[in-house]
């Protein structure tokens, strides 16, 4: 079951950016109470939660449906009424680690609550075990459907009798008393596959050596012909003119 937790919030008396940078630098967070009038209207209400308060009771839950007893009071500390509400919708700093708003919803204690719970397994399945396969979650969170009081934190499941293609869904979870899970039946929420095989890539053909280019020798004994300043290209020796000796 949901543990209920006491939370004192104020009303917040101002609004807009300014106000709202001046609760934050007070140690303050601020969010908005949302409940319904007897007509069925939805109201709100801005509010103001101390910050550590609230951080603690985030960081001890294991849930993100928190269930809290809230007492209001007004800017001066004087109580105003008292609200059963879920903590919800819960805004961090994008870079620092802070809580910068929070919504809170006024649930009455007989009304049907709709809501997501976490699924974690416990125990090692057979399957892995001894014939090593792999457990997949394939549900994180459970739909449910029950009073307030009666909202489990988590839904625990045990796995260790499943063995390599076989799951469990959520027509066989085991709930609290109370509890009804309102997703499809048939959807699994562990299964264990088996593992996967790994298969060595086939040559689709002999791979080609790369042609190799020879560089042809040349003769070092015998100079190109027409080279400049070879040997071969010297003059021979001048014919004497006739008559002469």
């Amino acid at each position: 079951m949901s543990k209920t937790v006491s939370l004192q919030v104020s009303q917040r008396a101002g609004i807009g950016r300014t106000a709202l940078k001046a609760v934050r630098k007070a140690g303050r967070v601020p969010g908005v109470l949302y409940g319904k009038t007897k007509d069925k209207t939805v109201n709100s209400r801005p509010i103001e939660i101390d910050a550590k308060k609230l951080a603690s009771i985030l960081h001890s839950s294991t849930s993100e449906n928190v269930l809290v007893d809230v007492e209001l009071t007004d800017p001066a500390g004087k109580k105003v009424d008292q609200h059963l509400a879920l903590l919800q919708d819960v805004q961090h700093h994008p870079i620092k680690d802070y809580i910068i708003h929070i919504d809170l919803h006024e649930i009455a204690q007989d009304e049907i609550l709709h809501a997501e719970v976490p699924v974690t397994s416990i125990g090692e399945p057979v399957g892995v075990k001894t014939g090593g396969g792999l457990l997949e979650t394939m549900l994180r969170t459970i739909r449910v459907a029950c009073l307030p009081r009666n909202l489990p934190d988590l839904i625990t499941v045990d796995v260790s009798h499943l063995t390599i293609g076989h799951s469990v869904h959520v027509s066989e979870l085991t709930l609290p008393e109370g509890v009804t899970a309102t997703n499809p039946p048939e959807l699994p929420v562990f299964s264990v596959f088996a593992p996967k095989e790994e298969v060595a890539e086939v040559p689709t053909g002999e791979a080609k050596q790369p042609e190799v280019i020879m560089e042809k020798k040349v003769d070092e004994a015998a100079p190109a012909a027409g080279a400049k300043g070879g040997k071969a290209d010297a003059k021979a020796p001048a014919a004497k003119p006739e008559g002469k000796k």
